[in-house]
């Protein structure tokens, strides 16, 4: 499958989970409804069983990755990972250092960071943070990785609608989703990030 068919299948499932959200967002208690939602989405288009690189068998569509970094040791975790199953080692006998958590390959296709605020606690400032923080995690996977790959942020406020202004480029996109507008809800303040 060619990056450009990849990304636009991605588009696709983000595009079906924004609609969701903007017409059921009870629906979604938790961050992990939402990264669940879009899992199940996504399997339709890249569930299909691979070889791997050690001749075991996977998917490239997986959650809660960590990445272990060009120092070997745990740094990132992300929400979403589709991978090059050609480069994915499972089979503990095929690595010289067998990482903690099972698994290792080198060439992840897409990468998707999934934020969903609720409408109490958290403070627009700190939704705001964690935004920035996934930006930066994001290119800090870019620059140790080193080949083209695409990102994702998706951003799911319950809370109020900052109005933020997303950060896109050709190889990643962020969507900041406020599902009320229509709905009659009030809308307070404001902001771009």
């Amino acid at each position: 499958m060619i990056m450009g068919e990849i990304e636009e299948k991605i588009e696709r499932n983000i595009q079906i989970l924004i609609g969701e959200f903007k017409l059921f967002p009870e629906k979604f208690l938790t961050e992990e409804d939402v990264r669940s939602f879009l899992y199940y989405l996504l399997l339709k288009d890249f569930g299909d069983i691979r070889t791997c690189e050690d001749s075991t068998k996977s998917i490239p569509v997986h959650c809660e990755v960590r990445w272990y970094g060009n120092s070997g040791k745990l740094k990132y975790r992300s929400d979403i990972v589709i991978i090059d199953t050609s480069t994915l080692r499972t089979d503990y006998r095929s690595f010289t250092k067998y990482p903690s958590k099972g698994y290792g390959f080198n060439k992840p296709v897409a990468i998707i960071e999934i934020k969903l605020r609720r409408r109490i606690r958290e403070s627009d400032k700190s939704f705001k943070t964690k935004i920035f923080s996934d930006r930066k995690k994001l290119n800090k996977i870019r620059e140790e990785i080193g080949h083209e790959f695409s990102t994702y942020i998706i951003a799911f406020d319950k809370k109020r609608n900052l109005r933020l202004e997303t950060n896109s480029t050709n190889d990643h996109k962020e969507y900041y989703i406020y599902p009320y507008e229509n709905q009659g809800m009030m809308q307070n303040g404001q902001s771009s990030i």
